[in-house]
C-alpha cells in the first residue's frame, strides 16, 4: 500500500512539474489573449505538456507582469505581453521600487508584430492621410483611444510629432471596445488604433483607413499606404507581442522555452491563424534581438512621453 501511494505521489509530482502557467495580463477576448491561447495550445500539443492560460488583468498589464516576475525562474511561468509592458509603462507610470520590467523580466521570444491604422469615420471626409492633415490644420479633430498611454493615444501623438501643427483633441475611454463603439458610430471621428480591432469595421465600410504604421503595407489592406509612403519618411510603429520570463531564468532554460515556442510557431496552421488575427509572425527574431528591439522602442516612447508631457491618470 505504501509503495502504491509513493508511486502515485511521484506521478502527481511529475504531472505538476510538467504544467506551464501562461499569464495574459489583460481581460479575455482581445488579440493578445487570442494569440496566447493559440500559441499555448500548439506548444502543449507538441510537447504533450499542459499549458494553462490565466488572465490576470489590471493596471495596464502590471498585475500580470509582477506575478511572472515573482515566479520561480524555472521556465514554467510565461507572460504573454505586448511590448508596452517594457517600452511604455516604465515611462508612463510612477516608479515602483518593488518592480522594474527591465530588471525583473527577460524576453524568451518575439511572437508577432502588428501595425496600427489611422482611421476616420466616413462622415469626417478625408480619403487620404494628406486630406486628414489638411483638415486637422484647419479645425480641431477629436480622436479616440482606449485610455491615456494606450496604443491609440501614443500612435496619434507620435504622428503629430512628424506632421506638426495638428489641432487634435484626445478623447480617452476605459478600454478599446467602448472606444471603437463610439468611433464607428461617428461620435469621435478619428482614431489611430490597433489594426486587428479596426480591420472588420474597415472592411464593412464603417471606417475609412488612411494609412498603416508599419514599415510596409499589410496584405490585409494592400491598397492602404504606410504613413512613411504618405509623406512622412522615418515614421514606423508596430506593436510587438512577446513571451517574457522571470529575469533570473537561466540562459539554458530560456533557450528551451524559446525552442518550444519556435516549434509551435513553425506549424503552418498556427502561422495562418496568427496572420488571421492581423499579426505577422516573427519566428526569426531571437531572444537577444528581442531585447535590442525593446530597448530601442523604450527610448523612442520615453522621448515622446517626455516631449508631449503625457501623464497617466
Amino acid at each position: 500500500m505504501r509503495i502504491y501511494f509513493f508511486v502515485l505521489l511521484c506521478l502527481l509530482s511529475a504531472s505538476v512539474k510538467a504544467q506551464t502557467l501562461a499569464i495574459v495580463p489583460f481581460p479575455p477576448g482581445g488579440g493578445l489573449d487570442a494569440l496566447a491561447r493559440l500559441v499555448s495550445g500548439a506548444a502543449a500539443e507538441q510537447s504533450k505538456e499542459t499549458v494553462v492560460v490565466e488572465n490576470r488583468a489590471g493596471a495596464n498589464g502590471l498585475i500580470g507582469a509582477k506575478a511572472v516576475a515573482a515566479a520561480k525562474p524555472d521556465g514554467r511561468t510565461w507572460l504573454f505581453a505586448d511590448a508596452s509592458t517594457m517600452t511604455v509603462n516604465p515611462s508612463l507610470y510612477p516608479k515602483d521600487p518593488a518592480f522594474d520590467a527591465h530588471r525583473d523580466l527577460r524576453p524568451a521570444l518575439a511572437l508577432a508584430f502588428m501595425p496600427s491604422v489611422l482611421t476616420v469615420h466616413p462622415s469626417l471626409g478625408p480619403k487620404s492621410l494628406k486630406d486628414f492633415v489638411e483638415l486637422a490644420r484647419q479645425q480641431e479633430v477629436p480622436y479616440v483611444s482606449g485610455g491615456i498611454g494606450a496604443t491609440g493615444h501614443l500612435s496619434m501623438e507620435y504622428f503629430d510629432s512628424f506632421a506638426g501643427g495638428l489641432k487634435l483633441r484626445h478623447i480617452p475611454y476605459k478600454g478599446g471596445a467602448p472606444a471603437m463603439t463610439d468611433h464607428i458610430a461617428g461620435q469621435v471621428p478619428a482614431g489611430f488604433g490597433v489594426f486587428a480591432g479596426a480591420l472588420p469595421h474597415i472592411r464593412a465600410g464603417k471606417l475609412v483607413a488612411l494609412a498603416v504604421s508599419g514599415k510596409q503595407r499589410t496584405p490585409h489592406l494592400p491598397a492602404v499606404p504606410t504613413v512613411a509612403e504618405s509623406g512622412y519618411p522615418g515614421f514606423e510603429m508596430e506593436i510587438g507581442y512577446f513571451v517574457l520570463l522571470p529575469a533570473k531564468t537561466p540562459d539554458g532554460t530560456v533557450r528551451e522555452v524559446e525552442g518550444r515556442l519556435r516549434r509551435a510557431l513553425a506549424d503552418p496552421s498556427v502561422l495562418e491563424k496568427v496572420r488571421a488575427l492581423g499579426m505577422e509572425p516573427a519566428p526569426a527574431m531571437s531572444s537577444a534581438d528581442a531585447q535590442k528591439w525593446i530597448a530601442t522602442e523604450q527610448d523612442k516612447w520615453a522621448k515622446l512621453i517626455r516631449d508631449k508631457g503625457i501623464r497617466a491618470e
